[in-house]
C-alpha cells in the first residue's frame, strides 16, 4: 500500500536490491512519490528543514540501537541464504533461454479458449508464444536448461533457491499463461504473466526473480509487434493488449506495461524514428474517458466500503478519478516523447461495439 496516495493495486515499488547491492529505493506508479529510505522517513515523519535527513539518519540509527538491519537477511554460515542479484544476462542470452524455455512448457486448453475468445487465431497464439506457467517440477525445468548447456545467471525468473539448486519463480500466485514481451529486433525479452486468480487486486506479475538468491529483476520492458520500420505504429498500455491489436490489426504496436512507465518508451520511439518512424497513434485504454461520477459501480468490495455521499449524483469517486488522471498523465507524457522527437501524435479510441 502506498502511504502517499493509498493506492493498494501494487503500483508502490520498494527495490531492496539492485546489482547485488542494496538499494533501499521505492516509487510509486500511481502517485509518483519515490526516493530512498531517507526520504520515506523523513517524508513519513513530516521532518523539515536543510537537516532533516541528517536528522532521520540519527533516529534511524537509535531506534536500531546498534542492531544489525540485514540480521537475517545475508548471513553467510548461518543457514540463511544470501540474497545477491546477479547482474541482467544480455538479450541474445535470454532469448535464447526464453525460447527454450517455451518449448518445454504446454498451453493448457483452458488458457488456449481464453485466448481464442479474445480473438486470437490457433496460428496467432502459436506463433506469439503463449504458453502456461507450470504447477510443479520447476527445479527439473531448471536443471533440464543446465544440461542442455543454457545458462541461467543474470536470466530474470530463475535463481538459485534454498536447497542451492537453480530454480524457476513459478508459483500459486503467479498462476496463469505467459505473454512475451518482444523487442524490436524480435527478440524475448521478458515474460508478463496472466494470472488466473488476481493478486492483490492486479490481473498481470511479471516472471521475475527480484530479492531470490542469484536472482533477477526483469525490469518490466516493453514490447514491439510488426514491421519496425513502419512509417506509423500504434501505442497502447499492456504486453496482452498490444499483441491482440497486432493480431487483429495487422498494424505494427508498441505496448508499455503501465502508462506511467516511460524510459524504455522514450528509447523505442527515438530508434523506431531512426528507422523512418513518422506517426504515432495513441491507443491507451479508453477509462482515459472515464466518468468520475459516484454510481457506486466501481468495484463491489471498494464501492462497500466507501465513506462517500451515496445520495448526491454529482460525488466524485475518488477511485475513478485517479484511474483516469493516471492514464491521462499517461498519454501526456507520451505526447511530449513525441513532441520531443518531432513524431506526429494522434489519439484513438477503441470501438466499444464488439465488432
Amino acid at each position: 500500500i502506498c502511504p502517499f496516495c493509498g493506492d493498494t493495486r501494487g503500483k508502490m515499488n520498494f527495490r531492496i536490491m539492485k546489482g547485488g547491492e542494496f538499494a533501499n529505493t521505492y516509487h510509486c506508479f500511481c502517485c509518483g512519490a519515490s526516493g530512498n529510505m531517507l526520504t520515506l522517513y523523513a517524508e513519513l515523519k513530516g521532518l523539515c528543514g536543510a537537516d532533516r535527513f541528517k536528522q532521520a539518519y540519527r533516529e534511524i540509527k537509535e531506534a536500531l540501537a546498534g542492531r544489525d538491519p540485514y540480521q537475517g537477511v545475508s548471513v553467510a554460515g548461518k543457514g540463511i541464504v544470501s540474497l545477491k542479484e546477479e547482474q541482467p544476462a544480455d538479450l541474445e542470452q535470454k532469448d535464447r533461454v526464453y525460447r527454450r524455455l517455451l518449448e518445454l512448457l504446454p498451453l493448457t486448453a483452458v488458457h488456449r479458449d481464453k485466448l481464442l475468445m479474445r480473438g486470437f487465431t490457433e496460428t496467432e497464439i502459436q506463433e506469439l508464444g503463449f504458453r502456461s506457467t507450470p504447477l510443479s517440477g520447476t527445479e527439473s525445468l531448471a536443471r533440464k536448461l543446465l544440461r542442455e548447456g543454457y545458462s541461467l545467471s543474470g536470466i530474470p525468473g530463475f535463481f538459485v533457491n534454498r536447497q542451492q539448486n537453480w530454480d524457476a519463480a513459478f508459483y500459486k500466485k503467479n498462476r496463469g499463461f505467459l505473454c512475451p514481451a518482444y523487442d524490436l529486433s524480435g527478440r524475448i525479452s521478458g515474460f508478463q504473466i496472466r494470472l488466473d486468480v488476481p493478486y492483490d487486486d492486479r490481473k498481470y506479475l511479471w516472471f521475475s526473480s527480484t530479492n531470490q538468491n542469484r536472482g533477477t529483476g526483469s525490469g518490466s520492458p516493453i514490447t514491439f509487434l510488426g514491421n519496425p520500420k513502419s512509417k506509423v505504429i500504434g501505442v497502447t498500455e499492456g504486453i496482452l493488449k498490444a499483441e491482440a491489436a497486432y493480431a487483429m490489426s495487422g498494424c505494427s504496436f508498441l505496448g508499455v506495461p503501465g502508462v506511467n512507465q516511460y524510459r524504455e518508451l522514450g528509447k523505442a520511439l527515438q530508434t523506431l524514428k531512426e528507422n523512418g518512424l513518422e506517426e504515432v497513434r495513441e491507443y491507451y485504454d479508453m477509462d482515459k474517458f472515464l466518468d468520475v461520477r459516484c454510481n457506486r459501480d466501481y468495484k463491489p468490495d471498494i464501492c462497500r466500503a466507501c465513506t462517500g455521499n451515496r445520495t448526491d449524483s454529482g460525488t466524485v469517486c475518488k477511485q475513478k478519478e485517479r484511474k483516469r488522471e493516471q492514464i491521462r498523465d499517461g498519454c501526456r507524457r507520451l505526447y511530449e516523447i513525441c513532441d520531443a522527437l518531432g513524431l506526429s501524435c494522434i489519439r484513438q479510441v477503441w470501438e466499444m461495439d464488439g465488432e
